[in-house]
């Protein structure tokens, strides 16, 4: 087989697929490596924001398709005592991700994409201190050699290439740690009675049931720091609210990046998408359409760069400033916010569920759609009176309401650097500086207490 491209990229997931189809149509040598014997994944059920398709130009699939499970036109989230219900009204498909990846990979084939299955990544092939190529490995043990301009990290949450690169690369080698991750089991279920629920969720206890494409329900729940966690959230989760009786068809375990992304996405002959950039939205954990606002942008700065034979730090920048100036501000300012609006009690969540204060269907519709949380001056002093109110009356905390109102100040001032993101390489150092700075302030997600 051929073992010069112009782009190589590790991982046959989402991220990698979609940004080798969408690049082979554009005319370039794509090889794609893959440890797996075939295009798979470990979770069946997955949710793709319904208005992304036309965005990111990914036909939808056929109804009648064996990817295809529904369409939810809204969803309801819950307070943790299950009362006033937020009606968010943002449709998303239900649907099988091993067929997704599959049509995607027809997609990229179609278009000119070589795959080399059952072969693992295991070092960068540099010359001169640039990164030209990748070393891998069978699984019957035949060493293999591949060349390209650009490598791209698509591995998923071990970045296998980001981390195995040299220090001083220019981008961080850091690996995501087990108190770093979102861990998220999915129970299959059957409604053994004619009692059922149809889309519900949650928000305290990070639970909710949607549409399966096995049994009749899915039950999930997500945790930071431990499945067991999440073990332990859903047993007290089910002796609060009435759930109809169900048994269990199926279970599944996965796990997703929820710390911040690398400062950097980029480096001489390099990008890094996906798991392996930690690209997820902060307020649900999913990455799949998350990623893929990174990869259009980078789809046509990379054209560029290929066009020109350049693919210096300097030249893949434009991904980094394009990115973090909007949806990774956004994303960055969320997630320096979460915490301090996770870790609150049972009642002080049902307090702000019942003054409509942050989780309101608006907030919920919000944050689906353009990632963020619009408080206009008005609004900012009504949850300022509420919250203060909250605490008068003994319905919610001092100590987290100063948490709270620290959180939002921190939040904006990250969001606000990453917004002011350095145009040029030159000037990354000292923004990283004050990044360091900021992002310390930031509290760690705690264990949910439920009492």
């Amino acid at each position: 087989m051929d073992t010069t491209f112009d782009i190589i990229v590790v991982g046959a997931g989402p991220a990698g697929l979609y940004f080798s189809w969408k690049m082979a149509e554009k005319g370039f040598s794509i090889l794609i490596i893959e440890k797996r014997k075939e295009i798979g994944h470990n979770i069946d059920s997955f949710h793709f924001d319904s208005e992304k398709f036309k965005e990111f130009s990914i036909p939808e699939p056929e109804k009648d398709s064996a990817e295809f499970v529904a369409i939810k036109e809204l969803s309801i989230n819950l307070s943790p005592y299950g009362n006033y219900p937020k009606i968010v009204t943002y449709p998303y498909h239900v649907l099988r991700l091993p067929f997704y990846l599959k049509r995607l990979a027809e997609y990229a084939k179609k278009a000119g994409v070589q795959f080399q299955f059952d072969t693992k990544y295991t070092g960068p092939k540099l010359k001169n201190n640039k990164l030209i190529g990748i070393y891998t490995e069978t699984s019957k043990g035949k060493q293999l050699e591949f060349f390209a301009k650009l490598v791209v990290d698509a591995s998923g949450i071990n970045a296998a290439v980001r981390i195995s690169l040299p220090d001083d690369y220019g981008v961080e080698t850091f690996s995501v740690q087990s108190d770093e991750l979102f861990y998220v089991i999915l129970y299959y279920i059957k409604w053994l009675g004619e009692e059922s629920i149809a889309d519900e969720g949650w928000t305290f206890y990070k639970t909710w049931i949607a549409p399966s494409p096995e049994g009749d329900a899915i039950l999930g729940i997500g945790q930071p720091l431990s499945f067991e966690n999440g073990e332990r959230v859903l047993k007290k989760f089910l002796e609060i609210i009435h759930i109809p009786e169900y048994e269990v068809v199926k279970e599944e375990r996965g796990s997703t990046p929820y710390r911040r992304p690398p400062y950097s996405l980029v480096a001489d002959n390099f990008l890094c998408i996906g798991d392996s950039a930690c690209l997820t939205k902060p307020f649900n954990g999913e990455g799949i359409t998350s990623t893929l606002k990174t990869v259009q942008i980078a789809l046509e700065v990379v054209e560029k760069t290929l066009k020109s034979n350049d693919l210096s730090t300097s030249a893949l920048w434009g991904i980094n400033v394009r990115y973090f100036k909007d949806q990774g501000a956004k994303f960055a300012g969320m997630l320096a916010q979460i915490p301090a609006a996770a870790n609150t009690s049972m009642k002080e969540m049902e307090y702000l569920f019942k003054k409509d204060v942050i989780f309101s269907a608006e907030d919920f519709t919000t944050m689906n759609r353009s990632f963020e949380l619009h408080i206009p001056t008005k609004k900012l002093i009504r949850i300022a009176l509420i919250l203060m109110w909250g605490v008068l009356t003994g319905k919610f905390s001092i100590n987290n309401l100063r948490a709270l109102l620290n959180a939002m100040e921190i939040s904006g001032s990250i969001r606000n650097h990453y917004e002011n993101y350095p145009d040029t390489p030159e000037l990354f150092v000292q923004w990283q500086k004050r990044a360091e700075i900021l992002w310390s302030k930031v509290p760690k997600m705690q264990l949910t207490e439920i009492k």
